[in-house]
């Protein structure tokens, strides 16, 4: 569902009555999930979280449940790249993973995890971007933020 690229800027709720079609068309009594245990699993395959975690991402999880519903995959979109000290979502990738085509309206949810004390973002001197996320202790690998549009 995830690969779906009409998916992306569908509400979790229709995606939820899709994703039950789809067990009850493979005879599964239950999806096995609720409405909500739904978005936080939708929002971990957007952000490239697959299958179970280990205990490294139980404090991240643990932060993402105190966000709103939304934001919880660009959170772990960045925390997956912090994590493996790899460089911080566009915010392109950002948007898509949020569900918007507003890379203005990334940039608040940005300004806002930071104003809440979630991510810390550094520019260094020749301009690149690292997010860091003080509460776990991981930072991702500084690069060039896109150009404002």
């Amino acid at each position: 569902m995830v690969e779906d690229p009409e998916a992306t800027y569908r509400q979790p709720a229709v995606l939820f009555q899709d994703f039950a079609v789809r067990c009850r068309m493979q005879r599964l009594a239950s999806p096995g999930l609720d409405l909500a245990g739904f978005r936080r699993r939708l929002a971990m395959a957007r952000a490239g979280l697959y299958g179970e975690l280990d205990e490294g991402w139980l404090d991240a999880m643990a932060i993402g449940a105190s966000l709103p519903d939304d934001m919880l995959a660009p959170f772990l979109l960045v925390a997956r790249a912090a994590r493996d000290g790899q460089e911080a979502p566009s915010d392109t990738v950002m948007a898509q993973v949020y569900g918007t085509h507003s890379l203005g309206r990334v940039r608040r949810l940005i300004a806002y995890m930071e104003e809440q004390g979630i991510f810390v973002l550094r520019t260094d001197l020749s301009g690149k971007r690292s997010i860091n996320i003080p509460r776990l202790g991981w930072t991702t690998a500084a690069s060039l933020p896109e150009a404002a549009e």
